[in-house]
């Protein structure tokens, strides 16, 4: 790898090469993303294959330092049902879930999800897998996980909803850092489709509901232990395009996509307009949500004629209150898994209105053949919001970052790396934060050959 640089401070600081028995990227898939394990610590999932006639996948939790020393490793004895899947890692804030499937003995048919609590030191919470979805059946229903702001509790839930996209049995389950089942309920009445659910530091879960027959969703909050819960109203009656739900310990964030009278196409229908809207933790009986809307600007609206699947990739908040949101368009085109551009947009929050500040296009033209490989990395310093991506993995991508000023937000690019001998294949969406500053991301070898490796970049 050469021209390596740096951008205000930015660079790749140090790289190791991880070779794993029986490795291979077209067999096993990508590694899956590391995550924070403790200060300068993360952890992954390492795939090896042992044998040759008849081959045995295994599943190793490693943890690593910044330095890339192995703190500790866990054989993870994967129930049948999860070989050959993916395995999920959740970072709380003083342990580590791993995630997988086994068959339930008692319903014939039925898979359920379950989980293996770890601490910072590798010892095991609980000895032995835990199961922590509440399917009583086989169902198509997949279960879908959020932490909450402090990262003390997990949230498990699942929906089931038809052809015509109507939701019908949902259930859910609420999961303490310590293995602890706080909530659950196999018959959960929420009144229409999820669109999406996050629990608080307190153990509640807030949700995005579309009702039958309505096109905007209702903001909902549900307390399992005094199983009530309140909504609120979102104004207009419009198209809603990926809409997202991000919670802090301060206030509940939703945002989403919107139609204008000059627009682009989605598979979803046509949007033209960001909405974003706020709702304090500290809310009275009569608080209501502050709203904001902005249209898209002429340098966003003149790109890509093929239908967008712009995604809600990045949510990061200033020190100053400021807000920060970052669109992806991610989108299949045959074979191939296109990250076209970026946007990124600033908003301001006042007492009664939220407003966009600026709003910046990165033509960002990532090509990969896993879907799962397209992405970025994102820091906010008290200066620059950067943004770090793979142009392409042929010889003529590039590592590329942009920092872009906070309160202008103009941008300055520069390559941190140039991919001359073709193996330059990074993963910038694979990364862990360590620390401040620090983030640990994955990298494939060559194709067609084993392992990979790990860099540490620093911001």
């Amino acid at each position: 790898m050469v021209g390596v640089g740096m951008v205000l401070g930015q660079k790749i600081v140090s790289r190791t090469q991880i070779e794993a028995e029986g490795y291979e990227v077209e067999k096993v898939g990508l590694p899956q993303s590391p995550v924070p394990a403790g200060p300068n610590r993360m952890a992954f999932v390492e795939y090896f294959v042992q044998g040759k006639l008849k081959p045995k996948t295994g599943y190793y939790l490693e943890c690593l330092d910044t330095d890339y020393n192995e703190v500790w490793s866990v054989l993870l004895d994967i129930p049948a049902a999860g070989i050959g899947r993916p395995i999920r890692l959740l970072p709380m804030a003083r342990s580590l879930v791993a995630l997988s499937y086994e068959a339930d003995p008692l319903n014939k048919g039925t898979v359920q999800e379950v989980a293996r609590f770890y601490n910072h030191r590798g010892q095991p919470i609980l000895p032995k897998w835990t199961t922590v979805s509440i399917y009583e059946r086989s169902t198509t229903a997949e279960g879908q996980y959020a932490l909450s702001p402090d990262s003390t509790y997990f949230l498990w839930y699942a929906q089931e909803v038809d052809k015509k996209g109507q939701a019908g049995r949902t259930w859910f389950t609420i999961w303490s850092e310590n293995g602890r089942k706080v909530a659950s309920e196999s018959d959960w009445a929420v009144g229409g489709r999820i669109l999406a659910a996050q629990p608080d530091n307190k153990a509640r879960v807030w949700l995005l509901v579309l009702p039958v027959g309505q096109r905007v969703p209702q903001l909902v909050l549900y307390d399992p232990r005094a199983r009530s819960g309140r909504s609120w109203q979102i104004e207009g009656d419009t198209l809603w395009v990926q809409p997202a739900l991000y919670l802090t310990h301060k206030g509940v964030w939703i945002a989403a996509l919107l139609p204008a009278a000059e627009h682009r196409p989605t598979e979803e229908g046509a949007i033209g307009a960001w909405r974003l809207a706020y709702l304090p933790q500290n809310f009275a009986d009569t608080t209501q949500l502050v709203v904001g809307k902005a249209l898209f600007p002429k340098e966003i609206l003149r790109h890509a004629k093929d239908p967008i699947q712009p995604q809600q990739v990045g949510f990061w908040i200033g020190s100053d209150s400021s807000v920060y949101l970052i669109w992806e368009d991610r989108r299949q085109k045959g074979g191939t898994a296109i990250a076209g551009e970026v946007w990124v947009t600033r908003w301001d929050l006042a007492a009664d209105s939220v407003g966009l500040v600026w709003s910046y296009l990165i033509e960002k033209r990532q090509r990969e053949p896993f879907p799962e490989a397209v992405g970025h990395l994102s820091h906010l310093s008290e200066t620059f919001l950067t943004i770090l991506f793979l142009t392409e993995r042929t010889g003529k991508g590039v590592l590329r970052a942009y920092a872009i000023n906070r309160e202008t937000g103009e941008a300055l690019s520069k390559d941190l790396a140039q991919n001359t001998a073709g193996d330059l294949l990074i993963l910038p969406g694979k990364a862990a934060r360590v620390s401040g500053r620090d983030y640990m991301v994955l990298a494939l070898g060559r194709p067609g050959k084993n392992g990979y490796q790990i860099l540490r970049i620093r911001f």
